[in-house]
């Protein structure tokens, strides 16, 4: 028994939103996707910025002299990543993608600018010796590929994780699945949301006496559990 379709994207109370995952590894897969596509994505915009010398005005900065100066933003970011991050979400919840994608970018968009400014009085003097005689200011390919590997560190750390409680991770895997709690060996079987009423289900069923007896005439091991027992297997699933 699946939620109604008008379930599907229903937002959470945090912001996090419900998709129908088909169990934790397409999760697990998607967030490890989406961040190698994210981090192709940002490796090109900065390629893009360090690669264009020209001036759109005459008295504007080129996209590299705002990286060198500390004033790099990434519009790109903000709309490209967006379509890379709704592939988590099987391209739902816009509301909540957009936050997510304000907070990477903010993020690397910070990392690059500190960077930038740690290291600005030196490249600054490399930009103004190659200008004095004559040739094109371009950042040097191990300044650049330092840079985008700080940037990298800062989208992994704004990204998150499940069990970062502050991440966005965590508030879409923690509303898209429920948790049950194996009794034996103390370990958490992580179920999606969606597929919990059809295992409640599967369970009231096996304790309904109208589905009959065993071949010996015995009735069903379902049939023989007590309420309380019910009440404690139902009990080790989170359901919230």
């Amino acid at each position: 028994m699946r939620l109604p379709p008008h379930a599907i994207g229903l937002r959470a109370p945090g912001g996090a939103l419900f998709v129908d995952y088909e169990d934790w590894h397409e999760f697990h897969d998607l967030c490890t996707t989406v961040e190698a596509r994210y981090a192709r994505l940002m490796f090109r915009v900065v390629d893009t910025h360090t690669q264009r010398p020209t001036r759109e005005a005459r008295f504007a900065w080129t996209r590299a002299e705002e990286m060198l100066m500390g004033l790099a933003v990434f519009p790109e970011l903000q709309e490209h990543g967006l379509q890379v991050l709704l592939c988590l979400t099987h391209k739902r919840g816009l509301r909540f993608v957009r936050a997510m994608n304000h907070t990477v970018v903010v993020a690397v968009m910070v990392a690059c600018r500190t960077f930038c400014d740690e290291h600005k009085q030196h490249t600054m003097h490399e930009f103004a010796t190659r200008w004095a005689r004559g040739e094109s200011p371009v950042l040097m390919v191990e300044y650049v590929e330092a840079v985008k590997e700080h940037m990298l560190r800062a989208m992994l750390h704004a990204f998150g994780s499940t069990s970062d409680s502050h991440s966005s991770l965590h508030a879409l895997h923690r509303w898209c699945f429920a948790l049950l709690l194996n009794p034996l060996t103390s370990e958490f079987i992580t179920i999606p949301r969606h597929r919990v009423p059809e295992y409640v289900l599967a369970l009231a069923c096996i304790t309904h006496a109208h589905l009959g007896c065993g071949e010996d005439g015995a009735p069903l091991a379902g049939q023989r559990l007590q309420e309380d027992t019910l009440r404690m297997i139902v009990g080790f699933i989170d359901f919230h």
